[in-house]
Formats: structure tokens, C-alpha cells, sequence
């Protein structure tokens, strides 16, 4: 069974996870003009309020799913990754992004608290 992580992870704890695993990602959900002025180091910006769709067809959500697994699959995420999220809007990109891997079944994701 993979170890859970909390949905919430400080700074400290997060430095901490990367130190001692190779295999966390750092999502910075903020937009990319606010992720150039500077980045938790190594992070991957998404901007997830740019994530969405609007066919809520069967057929357009079946797409929907497979175009955010092929995302989901080049930037890295893997069902052993730990994936940690943060943003600079309390939290709601960054808990879009929890939400988003819950859906797809990937327990092994928080928000950085801070």
C-alpha cells in the first residue's frame, strides 16, 4: 500500500520529502508570468484555472481524461510520485490540482501550507 501523504505538507517537510525521495513533483499552479518572477526550484507550472472543459458529453469527457492523463503522464507523475501543489490564491489552484489527481485515483498529493 503507498504511503499517504497529509494534504497539507509544510516547507520544512517538503524539503525534507525531496531530500530523501526522487520521486516528488512540485506543481506551482500559479499563472506562468507569476511563476517567471520566481519558483519553489524545480517546480513545473501548470495553471490549472487554464485546465478545463466545457463538452460535458460523454464523448468530451472521455477526451478531457485523456488528454489530462497524457499531461499528467509528461510532466512526470507516476502512481509512486508524491505530488505537492501550491499557489498564492489560498490555496485554490493548488486544491484544484488535489482535486484533479483524486479524480484520476492518485492518493499521494497535497498543497504546500505556506
Amino acid at each position: 500500500m503507498p504511503l499517504l501523504l497529509d494534504l497539507l505538507i509544510s516547507s520544512q517537510d517538503l524539503y525534507k520529502l525531496i531530500k530523501k525521495q526522487d520521486n516528488t513533483i512540485v506543481i506551482d499552479a500559479r499563472t506562468f508570468s507569476e511563476y517567471k518572477k520566481g519558483h519553489v526550484p524545480g517546480a513545473i507550472n501548470i495553471d490549472l484555472f487554464q485546465l478545463h472543459w466545457f463538452d460535458t458529453t460523454k464523448r468530451g469527457i472521455n477526451e478531457f481524461n485523456r488528454q489530462t492523463r497524457l499531461l499528467l503522464s509528461n510532466i512526470g507523475i507516476r502512481t509512486e510520485s508524491n505530488v505537492v501543489f501550491y499557489d498564492n490564491v489560498s490555496g485554490i489552484s493548488a486544491s484544484r490540482g488535489v482535486w484533479l489527481l483524486l479524480y484520476f485515483s492518485h492518493e499521494k498529493v497535497s498543497i504546500l501550507d505556506g
